[in-house]
């Protein structure tokens, strides 16, 4: 998170502040079309899947591999894979579809990656624009009432 506060650059001018991730993921690429950013809870399922197939082959999974899925699952704050899967896939559809103001801005797929592993605490607006700064460019309103809250309404959901 410190990069992030920090306006780190990386060595061909990105800047995760203003959502310039540099040449190396410029989504204007070929190579880069189809590129996703995960959240904790996806790579959380992913990991789980390569887990799960690993064993029926009856082959131990790579030690750093299960650090990964106990930092993740950690992270989550649920265990249960089949109900994250659910959860990801529907918050996911929600914030993509968001638009902010006349120019029907929408949320930039880094930022609803960020999103997923801030909603596990009660976040407020101030604290999502501090850690995910390219959000600023939305107006307080607008993230409480339409991003937050979307947030918070899928963490429910999951939690019954």
């Amino acid at each position: 998170m410190a990069a992030l506060q920090q306006k780190s650059r990386d060595p061909d001018g990105g800047n995760v502040n203003d959502l310039n991730f540099g040449d190396e993921f410029d989504p204007d690429k070929p190579e880069n079309q189809g590129m996703v950013f995960l959240s904790n809870q996806e790579v959380a399922c992913i990991l789980e899947h390569v887990k799960a197939d690993r064993e029926k082959d009856h082959r131990q999974p790579p030690s750093m591999m299960l650090e990964s899925l106990d930092y993740v699952k950690r992270n989550c704050g649920v265990n249960a894979m089949t109900k994250i899967e659910k959860f990801t896939q529907s918050l996911r559809s929600r914030l993509e579809a968001l638009e902010h103001g006349a120019a029907a801005e929408k949320l930039h797929k880094y930022e609803i990656a960020a999103l997923f592993n801030l909603i596990q605490t009660d976040s407020e607006t101030s604290e999502a624009t501090e850690l995910i700064p390219s959000l600023k460019r939305f107006d307080s309103e607008f993230i409480e009432q339409q991003v937050l809250e979307a947030c918070q309404k899928e963490m429910e959901e999951l939690m019954i």
